[in-house]
């Protein structure tokens, strides 16, 4: 798998990168939900996090406030998981939040609030039909793929304009982090499964300059790894 999207002999990519900042974007997947627990598609539901999901926020904030990444702003998906994932970083940072719709879950219009495996049964969407049956199949009232990664790009484009040469952090949901990052090192929307599915509070960061987009890191949980107790 690629790291960056660069198609070109590496010194012809990068020939401008001292001529403008670095812009980065420390994506975070939201905390666990009871609907991730019991398997029910979200979605644009506004489930909110359970008691397990507000320790992992807890403990995410830490991390980056760690890591010393001196966040410029954060951006967070408008539905509740995000937004209460996204305040548990932004109050010991003294930062407000900028809710954002175009860091929604991917819709799943009818599918949501259906368990997954209801939803395989019902359109025989097993694993010896596709790799990934929410790739390829679409759901009434939903989104196509190539209009969630359109969505996706508009937004990666967005913080390179509304951003330029900051740091923001982009709380949002697992399928706007594995295709955001698909997106910056090349690889293809519809064979995002080639990713890992990003856990929750899982950090993932994306960096741009000169043209050139790169992945610093993806799925990174390891602020869980010393509390069991916020791990399942």
């Amino acid at each position: 798998m690629k790291l960056s999207n660069v198609s070109k002999p590496a010194f012809q990519a990068h020939t401008h990168w001292a001529e403008e900042p670095v812009t980065r974007i420390l994506f975070v997947r939201h905390g666990e939900t009871d609907w991730n627990v019991k398997r029910i598609i979200q979605g644009w539901k506004g489930t909110r996090l359970n008691a397990l999901g507000l320790a992992q926020a807890r403990l995410m904030s830490a991390r980056v406030r760690r890591m010393d990444l001196k966040l410029d702003a954060i951006l967070c998906s408008d539905l509740l998981r995000a937004v209460q994932t996204a305040e548990a970083l932004a109050k010991p940072l003294k930062l407000k939040l900028e809710r954002r719709k175009d860091l929604r879950e991917r819709s799943f219009g009818d599918w949501e609030g259906k368990r997954v495996e209801d939803v395989l049964a019902k359109y025989k969407l097993g694993p010896g039909v596709r790799k990934d049956p929410f790739l390829a199949f679409e759901p009434h009232g939903g989104e196509s793929m190539p209009v969630f990664a359109k969505r996706m790009q508009g937004f990666l484009k967005a913080v390179l304009k509304q951003h330029k040469g900051k740091t923001v952090a982009a709380v949002t949901h697992g399928g706007p982090v594995r295709i955001a990052a698909c997106l910056a090192v090349g690889v293809n929307p519809k064979e995002y499964f080639v990713l890992g599915r990003p856990g929750n509070v899982s950090l993932t960061l994306l960096s741009y300059q000169g043209g050139v987009w790169w992945m610093e890191f993806y799925n990174d949980s390891a602020h869980l790894e010393k509390s069991p107790k916020a791990r399942r």
